[in-house]
C-alpha cells in the first residue's frame, strides 16, 4: 500500500488541534498525528525530525511567509488551499488560505451554515482564540461538531483536501505531481 509501513501517521504534521482533527477525519484514522503548535514548529519538524523523509504539514497562510516556502514550488493553489512541494525533498505543505478563522467562516457561509449555531463567534479575533488558542486537546466536543459539519458539506475545498491527503498517504515517496494536481 505505501512505503511508510506501519508509521505513516508520524509523517503528517498539523499546526493546531483544528488541523489535527480535520486531518484525522479526512485520513480516516484514529492514530495520533504529530501535532505542532504554530506554523514555525511544523516547519521545524519538517526541517529536523523529518528532514530526509516523506512528510505532509498543514498550516495557515499567515501574513509573513515562512522561509521554508522559498524552497518550495506550488503544486496547486485552488479551493482555499495552497499545496507546496519542497524542491529537494518529498515533503508537502498545505496552507489553508485565507487564515483558519476566515477559512472556516467562508466555508460555512458558502454552505448555508452559521458559525454561531456551533457556539462560536463570528468575530475573527474571538473565533481565532476559540478554535486555535483555547483548545488544548483533540477531544473538544464543540470543535469536533464544527469539523464534522464542515466535512459533511462536501464542498470543493474539503473534497480537494481529502483526495490530496489520501493520495499522499497512499503514494508518499511515489507521488506523481500531475496526478496529485489533477486528483
Amino acid at each position: 500500500m505505501n512505503n511508510l509501513e506501519h508509521s505513516w501517521w508520524m509523517h503528517f504534521v498539523p499546526e493546531c488541534y483544528f488541523d489535527t482533527i480535520l486531518l484525522r477525519r479526512l485520513l480516516q484514522t484514529n492514530k495520533r498525528l504529530v501535532h505542532r503548535k504554530g506554523s514555525n514548529n511544523v516547519v521545524n519538524d519538517l526541517n529536523n525530525r523529518l528532514v530526509d523523509k516523506f512528510a505532509v504539514g498543514i498550516i495557515d497562510k499567515d501574513k509573513n511567509e515562512l522561509d521554508y516556502i522559498n524552497d518550495c514550488e506550488v503544486v496547486f493553489d485552488e479551493n482555499k488551499l495552497i499545496l507546496w512541494k519542497h524542491k529537494n525533498r518529498m515533503q508537502f505543505l498545505f496552507q489553508i488560505n485565507p487564515p483558519l478563522e476566515k477559512w472556516v467562516i467562508e466555508i460555512m457561509y458558502e454552505n448555508n451554515l452559521q458559525i454561531e449555531n456551533f457556539g462560536y463567534s463570528r468575530n475573527f479575533k474571538k473565533l481565532k482564540r476559540q478554535i486555535k488558542n483555547d483548545i488544548d486537546n483533540e477531544n473538544d466536543g464543540k470543535l469536533n461538531k464544527l469539523i464534522s459539519a464542515i466535512i459533511k458539506t462536501n464542498c470543493s475545498t474539503i473534497i480537494k483536501l481529502k483526495s490530496s491527503l489520501l493520495y499522499l498517504k497512499d503514494k508518499n515517496y511515489n507521488v506523481d505531481l500531475n496526478e496529485l494536481r489533477n486528483g
